[in-house]
């Protein structure tokens, strides 16, 4: 795998993680652990910095596919 393709698989992965962690606080932003005393409660990452994130995972993945799209070619000058 070239380098280009593995940053692209890197980023589509990044994106999955972000649209998992949008679901999960969709589903519910704050939950506890545990009863009584020993209670905790955990609040999850904000909604917007989430959905920044897959805005910029978005940008990187269509970038990089313009990349991989690309094909190099070597030109030979001479002069005359």
């Amino acid at each position: 795998m070239t380098d280009a393709a593995t940053e692209l698989q890197q980023e589509r992965e990044r994106l999955q993680s972000y649209l998992d962690a949008e679901q999960r606080i969709l589903n519910s932003q704050e939950y506890m652990i545990g009863n009584g005393q020993t209670a905790r409660r955990n609040r999850r990452a904000d909604l917007e910095q989430v959905r920044s994130g897959i805005q910029q995972c978005r940008a990187n993945i269509e970038r990089l596919q313009g990349l991989a799209g690309r094909v190099r070619r070597v030109v030979y000058l001479s002069p005359r």
